[in-house]
């Protein structure tokens, strides 16, 4: 069992690897291929409407190489950490596979937030509906339906009420909805109990990367430019699972 637990853990580096690679890319191919539909649009006349056909390019995440970028090097290096812990905690067994494929769910979402400040759907609604899927099955629950859905709601639903007030009264975005997502995801996995903790470390965390970036390497950027979030929650997500454990 060991051994098809190392098997795993190797899979999952390779599908950080490539994850991680192709998500920007796709992101970017898709948001080049409206702009241009939108150009086309107004050349002929006709308005900003609807493309009528979709690029190819579907299949694309199963030939896409792996990078040598150092980004690379230091998600394998988090994957191989997030595997040991779940090691340690629940051995070589069913959860532990689990656990490995959440962690490197958020793994792959923390770089794509941080290369282009989005959070694909394609990856936080699938680990949100494993997590409250998880818990119908004894074996390899990690929280149970009833904390799993309270923790999806509280992970969403306050920040939600939140984040459309300051949208109200600011006149702008203020928090992401992937970001809420993302954290209904870890609420899926985790309860509700861990949230207030991940969100106030995130937080904590976001500030000192500002004070950093702003006075100390001096780039002079503006305190209401967006940044990405993802990568402070699933960091502060690491360290409170970490300390609760």
């Amino acid at each position: 069992m060991t051994l098809v637990w190392l098997l795993w853990v190797i899979l999952c580096c390779w599908f950080v690897c490539i994850a991680i690679q192709w998500f920007p890319n796709r992101i970017a191919e898709e948001e080049a291929f409206w702009i241009a539909e939108l150009k086309a649009e107004q050349l002929k006349g006709e308005g900003a409407s609807a493309p009528t056909k979709l690029h190819p390019a579907v299949l694309s995440f199963f030939y896409t190489r792996p990078s040598n970028r150092p980004i690379s090097w230091v998600s394998i290096f988090l994957v191989a950490l997030f595997s040991g812990w779940s090691y340690l905690v629940y051995g070589a067994t069913a959860q532990s596979f689990l656990w490995v494929l959440f962690g490197c769910g958020l793994i792959v979402l923390a770089v794509v937030d941080y290369q282009t400040k989005l959070l694909p759907d394609a990856l936080t609604l699938p680990l949100l509906w494993l997590g409250i899927l998880i818990q119908l099955f004894p074996d390899v629950r990690t929280v149970g339906l009833e904390l799993s859905i309270i923790g999806v709601v509280a992970g969403y639903l306050p920040l939600w009420v939140l984040a459309q007030t300051y949208k109200l009264i600011r006149k702008r975005d203020g928090m992401g909805m992937g970001d809420l997502k993302l954290l209904a995801a870890m609420g899926a996995w985790s309860g509700p109990f861990l949230l207030p903790q991940v969100l106030l470390i995130a937080a904590l965390l976001a500030i000192a990367l500002f004070v950093v970036d702003r006075w100390l390497l001096r780039k002079g950027s503006d305190i209401h430019e967006e940044r990405p979030f993802g990568p402070a929650i699933v960091v502060a997500y690491f360290l409170v699972l970490l300390w609760a454990n």
